[in-house]
């Protein structure tokens, strides 16, 4: 065992809002406070006292943020020169749960802390000095204990390990000893194992960084030599239980009940084999249901490191007959969903399989582009991205179901915060006629912009239809007067107002009677007017 000399707390908003900071509250209180700079904190404490200690953060309007600009209270337990014995990340802005202000207890013990912010771009940084506390007349408290394999007459079999903990809540522990059997006093870092046989005594003290040594501590044991004169192996059975026909085969399935002894160092591992694959450690009776006949080897070792003779069954295993129906089989996807209908940080398929003849005997899904494995509890998706899971079922007759899937598409959460909704425009194109008509075609360009969460997704509606994702440029040809509605929702689910933009489509003019049959007819007719009528 590590022995623990001061306070390491790794604390988040989470963890520091379900925590009633009253009831725990130490005399000395440290503020630290943020704002909208990203260079310093806008207060700080520069000194304090040794022992226990309330940090106070706060980053809220109240502290002078008016932008919801998120800062941490990270203490630093790395950079040398500095104490690291307190493990503190707090992260607060004004739009968390606790508006940004925050508690936690620690033991400050003498020496000098660096704080900073963690993060990204922020320089935010500082250090305090913390002095010894005269009020520590207190020594530490210490307390040992002895672990290891007991005889019946409570001795230790081989070895025995000793642990020391020791504690001090003013000013933290600074050094812890022990003597081993009489011996010169030693620094203890980490926890004693005696094998010599015999009877052994451990003292054991401890002193606090203020000089306060504790009264000393005793333990006793004794060890003795593991058994040497076991040379028999343990006795090792199986029995086969289990619903039989006439023929002796049982019906559905066969439990395997292995049991083993030893009358003198006694058993130590008992293991099977299932139809000739590796040997695993028997825990609880084996159950076989796959149709067809089976052989369980097994055996046993005792504590000397003897090893049974393998024993084996046999059985065969059998199907109702008459079921030639595989599985009914199904999957459900659930999860908190977005606007697009995608799993906002993950999703969760639930597989469910029922068979009224043989029974359910496996049930297996694949997730992607993975092998088939067994199903026992609902399958959780947070990696983002579209995914597929495959999924069949296998009853106690052998049927296999036909292989059924699910997709669904899992985004990352939202960025906290953000509750502003996307920018979003559009541009039309195309040539138009004097009357601002666009001739043939007109080309709606949509665009939209977030600059908190992102733009999740474009929708637009073409006269009153039913909006559709945008994905490109739309051009409409069918001339008359049109209207392209459009909106924009961002990953955080804010939605846009809808924007509206309306035009007219004609057709391009053509003339109606060819040049050369216009000329024909003035000639023939030598009718000025006729004539003219063609040019225009």
């Amino acid at each position: 065992m590590v022995l623990l000399a001061t306070a390491a707390l790794w604390l988040n908003s989470t963890t520091l809002h379900t925590q009633p900071a009253a009831t725990q509250a130490a005399a000395q209180v440290l503020t630290f406070t943020g704002n909208d700079s990203i260079t310093a904190y806008a207060s700080a404490p520069t000194t304090a006292t040794a022992g226990p200690a309330t940090i106070v953060f706060e980053n809220s309007a109240a502290t002078g943020n008016t932008t919801g600009m998120p800062h941490t209270l990270t203490f630093d337990t790395s950079t040398p020169g500095y104490n690291h014995d307190v493990d503190l990340n707090i992260t607060a802005s004004p739009y968390d749960p606790n508006k940004g202000r925050y508690e936690a207890q620690v033991n400050l013990t003498p020496g000098k802390y660096r704080y900073f912010c963690a993060m990204a771009g922020h320089q935010m940084s500082g250090e305090f000095v913390v002095t010894g506390s005269a009020a520590d007349t207190t020594p530490p408290q210490v307390s040992a204990s002895v672990t290891g394999d007991k005889d019946a007459a409570g001795n230790y079999v081989g070895s025995a390990t000793v642990t020391i903990s020791a504690q001090d809540t003013e000013s933290g522990v600074d050094t812890v000893e022990y003597s081993l059997d009489g011996q010169p006093f030693t620094a203890y870092s980490s926890p004693v194992t005696v094998n010599q046989p015999g009877q052994h005594m451990v003292h054991y003290r401890a002193k606090d960084k203020a000089g306060n040594t504790s009264p000393e501590g005793m333990v006793s044991f004794t060890v003795v030599a593991p058994p040497a004169q076991d040379k028999t192996p343990p006795q090792v059975s199986a029995q086969v239980s289990g619903t039989k026909d006439g023929a002796g085969n049982y019906v559905n399935s066969a439990t395997v009940t292995i049991s083993a002894s030893d009358a003198e160092s006694g058993v130590a591992t008992v293991e099977y084999s299932l139809d000739g694959q590796p040997y695993a450690a028997y825990t609880a009776p084996v159950a076989v249901n796959q149709p067809g006949k089976h052989t369980v080897n097994y055996r046993a070792t005792d504590k000397a490191g003897n090893t049974s003779n393998v024993g084996a069954v046999e059985f065969t295993v059998t199907s109702p007959p008459g079921d030639t129906t595989a599985p009914q089989v199904s999957a459900a996807v659930a999860g908190d969903k977005d606007a697009s209908g995608n799993y906002v940080g993950s999703a969760t398929v639930t597989i469910s399989a029922q068979d009224s003849e043989s029974g359910v005997a496996t049930v297996e899904y694949a997730l992607d582009q993975a092998t088939f494995v067994g199903y026992s509890a609902p399958v959780s998706v947070n990696q983002p991205g579209q995914h597929t899971v495959r999924y069949r079922a296998t009853d106690k007759a052998g049927n296999v179901s036909a292989v059924g899937s699910v997709q669904f598409t899992v985004v990352t959460p939202p960025a906290p915060g953000d509750t502003t909704a996307p920018q979003v425009s559009a541009v039309i194109a195309g040539s138009m006629d004097w009357a601002w008509n666009y001739v043939d075609s007109a080309t709606v360009t949509i665009s939209a912009t977030d600059a908190g969460s992102g733009v999740a997704t474009i929708e637009y509606s073409v006269d009153g239809q039913a909006f559709a994702a945008y994905t490109a440029p739309l051009t409409i040809n069918q001339p008359g007067r049109h209207t392209v509605t459009y909106r924009a929702t961002d990953k955080a689910g804010n939605t846009s107002a809808v924007g509206t933009a309306s035009f007219s489509v004609v057709k391009s003019k053509s003339k109606t009677k060819p040049a050369d049959r216009c000329e024909k007819e003035h000639n023939d007719h030598k009718d000025h007017d006729k004539k003219r009528n063609c040019d225009d």
